[in-house]
């Protein structure tokens, strides 16, 4: 079986499919620039893994501690929510 070049079909195929091949070679660029991205990304953020930032302690005044502390947990019941107050409904007559 002899297997000849046919520059004919090799055009016809490319004039069939050119927007095919033209959209998979571009998302195909652009997956790979994503990927090359995300690799560089990860591999700086790994390098400098020991670096700890100085502002990162903090501490509460004892004010904020007490009211954290007064707050329920949703175990407890909550007070009952007066909606006497506040903003009317324009369209209840």
């Amino acid at each position: 079986m002899e297997i000849t070049f046919n520059a004919k079909a090799i055009t016809n195929i490319l004039h069939r499919y050119h927007l095919i091949l033209f959209a998979v070679v571009i998302l195909g660029g652009l997956v790979i620039v994503v990927l090359s991205l995300n690799n560089i990304i990860i591999s700086s953020s790994q390098a400098g893994s020991d670096y700890t930032p100085a502002g990162t302690t903090f501490q509460f005044d004892e004010d904020t501690m007490k009211q954290v502390d007064n707050l329920k947990s949703r175990d407890q019941a909550a007070d009952t929510l007066d909606l006497s107050k506040g903003r009317s409904n324009p369209f209840v007559e």
